[in-house]
């Protein structure tokens, strides 16, 4: 039985495709945000340029430099913004589905949450997805402060229900555990990813469909499927070497 979706709350209805800011009228900073999300969703970090992103905001040159100290820190900035609603999403289904298990889930329930949170995340917004895509390219620059805000506090919720639904995991395993599950995440991703580049390539893309054919699967579809063998794979890895105690 499968739980894709199942445990999402309805409280976080942001259309993760739009701007969270589209008022012509808001401040330098805002305009400036929203330019970048764009451009760097677009383009890619390394394309865009600070006159670029000055002249998309209708700003002065120097107010990158005046509210984020330079290209760098406003690409941190709109990372955060985007990744605080995705670290939200996923907390709360998680949280929810210890609610609902009264604090007991199955192992393929939290792995279920765990991916489709972060697939639908990452497939249904082009800023994140050009996140792992420059994150995976070697883009440097994340800050202590991005994973201590965003990162930490989904891998601690993660690790909780992990240990709530199989007390023998032994905690010094936990973060390969996790480790591997965000591993094939990023996989399938990025194979989406390729996919989508290989549009205007037919034999490319011919290659890569018939390598894996789930890839010419709607984005909903693919989620689903992707979601339900990352789950079974690994809650099959999981009872194989922490088996449930009698």
């Amino acid at each position: 039985m499968f739980f894709t979706k199942s445990y999402k709350t309805n409280r976080l209805e942001t259309v993760l495709d739009e701007p969270l800011s589209r008022s012509n009228d808001h401040q330098p900073k805002e305009r400036l945000l929203d330019a970048a999300e764009e451009l760097f969703a677009a383009k890619g970090f390394g394309e865009v340029s600070v006159r670029e992103l000055a002249a998309a905001a209708d700003v002065n040159v120097a107010a990158v430099n005046y509210h984020f100290q330079g290209k760098e820190n406003l690409f941190q900035e709109v990372i955060s913004r985007r990744f605080s609603i995705q670290r939200d999403r996923t907390l709360q289904g998680l949280q929810s589905l210890l609610d609902q298990t009264e604090g007991r889930p199955q192992v393929e329930q939290v792995i279920q949450v765990m991916v489709s949170e972060y697939l639908d995340g990452a497939l249904s917004n082009s800023f994140l997805t050009m996140i792992t895509r420059e994150m995976h390219g070697g883009k440097g620059g994340t800050h202590v402060e991005f994973f201590k805000q965003m990162v930490a506090p989904v891998f601690a919720a993660i690790s909780k229900a992990l240990i709530a639904a199989r007390p023998s995991l032994k905690q010094e395993d936990l973060n390969w555990v996790i480790a591997s599950i965000v591993g094939q995440i990023h996989h399938f991703i990025l194979r989406r990813i390729k996919c989508k580049s290989c549009q205007d390539m037919p034999e490319a893309l011919e290659i890569m469909l018939k390598a894996f054919p789930a890839l010419a699967l709607d984005q909903d579809e693919y989620v689903r499927l992707t979601t339900n063998h990352i789950a079974r794979f690994s809650t099959a890895a999981i009872d194989g070497m922490y088996p449930e105690e009698n």
